[in-house]
């Protein structure tokens, strides 16, 4: 007997019709109408939980795939093939397919001078006087007091000649090995210095180490072109082109929009299984009355017509949406991606493609609206699945207090109502045997006769 007390007269003297069968079936009764109810509410407050992490899965899923969507690198689809060493190609977004011929003649290069003077160390002092550098148009005085060291004038120098100009000091061996060196900071033939100086501590004056500065000189496609620096990105637009040494080389650039499709089925991919998801959880089939777990549940329903709403919204200042660039909404909610619509629009015009969905202000472009409203639903605190999840712990938490004290209650109940049962049945027993003592008194001869 599932009861608290076991009471083994119980059913003796009612002749069995006050037995541990009658507790155990009145138990199962109550427990049935008011034990279980509750138990099958917390089973499916716990299911409906389970179900929203699958759920809150599949929209970190999404996340990573728009952010990977989201990032500047994906836009960078012109790859670049050099033959040859003395030219590497970097490309940004919006360059285009070609092929060009680049001859490096000459590198540009800076001006270096050393002080013909050695110092036998760092701190060794100098004579008073002025050290004058002119560069690119300007003339810089540094004045060297009594007491100053060769260090001393190294960072004057650095600090007085507005970052046109680096000295340093360099240890070349020998008796008195520390030379001052002196050298424009940019390369070109603007860059070149003159120097002159009345302190004694340089009256051999400083030579100029190598050839005076010189500007780079090459040919794109047999256009002879100079530029100050070996770093050049003004002749191709956003393709830089970084001088390494004199030669000839062949730059082809193609287009690759390999890896963009691939993310992008990726993010249609991982976008229709949460749809799916929800639609599967939310639905209601009136024939058969099958519902979904979350079949009534706007806050989850909400979750796929909010992030359609996000990209239907955008539009590009020239008018195009989504379906311009090769995705659709179906039917039944999910997306299509059509590769070759896309890929059409990408090589029509590389930086609108990109503008559309990877926008510059960073706020109104496909992507960013979309990696924001994910936010709002999979990882903000106060949002839609964080916010579910809290409910449902507290459900979950307040049907198991409620399961255990009704439980405490039934099994209360039954355990007096046993032991009543069993007092009853002794009075009855009792009762049963001086009936059956009076009987005897009264039909002695009966009494025999049995």
């Amino acid at each position: 007997m599932a009861v608290g007390t076991t009471i083994t007269t119980l059913g003796l003297g009612s002749s069995g019709v006050l037995n541990n069968d009658l507790i155990d079936q009145l138990k199962a009764a109550d427990k049935k109408g008011f034990v279980d109810p509750i138990a099958r509410k917390k089973d499916l407050a716990q299911k409906k939980q389970d179900e929203l992490g699958v759920i809150s899965n599949l929209v970190s899923t999404l996340s990573s795939s728009i952010s990977a969507m989201n990032s500047s690198d994906m836009y960078q689809s012109v790859l670049s093939e050099v033959s040859g060493d003395s030219v590497s190609v970097e490309t940004s977004t919006g360059a285009k397919a070609g092929e060009y011929s680049l001859e490096v003649t000459q590198l540009a290069t800076k001006d270096i001078f050393e002080s013909n003077d050695g110092f036998d160390s760092k701190d060794a002092s100098l004579d008073s006087g002025d050290f004058t550098i002119s560069i690119d148009g300007n003339d810089y005085t540094i004045n060297i007091e009594d007491g100053d060291t060769l260090s001393d004038l190294v960072d004057k120098i650095n600090s007085q000649t507005d970052g046109k100009v680096e000295a340093s000091i360099l240890n070349v061996g020998g008796d008195d090995p520390y030379k001052l060196i002196v050298k424009s900071s940019d390369t070109g033939e603007k860059n070149r210095i003159s120097i002159s100086t009345d302190s004694d501590s340089f009256s051999n004056d400083l030579d100029r180490v190598g050839d005076p500065a010189q500007d780079a000189k090459f040919k794109l496609d047999g256009v002879e072109v100079t530029r100050s620096s070996n770093t050049v990105d003004d002749l191709i637009e956003d393709v830089t082109f970084k001088l390494n040494s004199t030669g000839t080389s062949k730059i082809t650039l193609t287009e690759d929009t390999q890896k963009i499709v691939d993310s992008m089925e990726k993010f249609v991919n991982d976008y229709n299984n949460l749809v799916n998801k929800i639609v599967a959880d939310t639905k209601y089939d009136p024939e058969t009355g099958d519902a979904g777990l979350f079949q009534g549940d706007r806050e989850v329903r909400d979750i796929k017509s909010d992030l359609r709403d996000v990209m239907e919204s955008v539009i590009s200042t020239d008018g195009k949406r989504m379906g311009d660039f090769g995705l659709e909404f179906e039917k039944d909610g999910t997306l299509s991606f059509d590769k070759s619509k896309f890929e059409e629009a990408y090589k029509a015009d590389p930086k609108v493609t990109t503008e559309f969905f990877k926008s510059s202000d960073v706020e109104s472009g496909f992507f960013e609206k979309l990696d924001k409203a994910v936010y709002q639903i999979g990882t903000k605190s106060d949002g839609v699945l964080k916010s579910l999840k809290n409910n449902y712990d507290e459900e979950i938490r307040r049907l198991a207090e409620e399961y255990t004290k009704a439980q405490e209650r039934l099994d209360t109940k039954y355990d007096i109502l046993a032991k009543q049962f069993a007092a009853y049945d002794r009075v009855m027993g009792q009762l049963s045997s001086q009936a059956a003592t009076l009987d005897s008194i009264i039909n002695p001869a009966g009494s025999k006769d049995k």
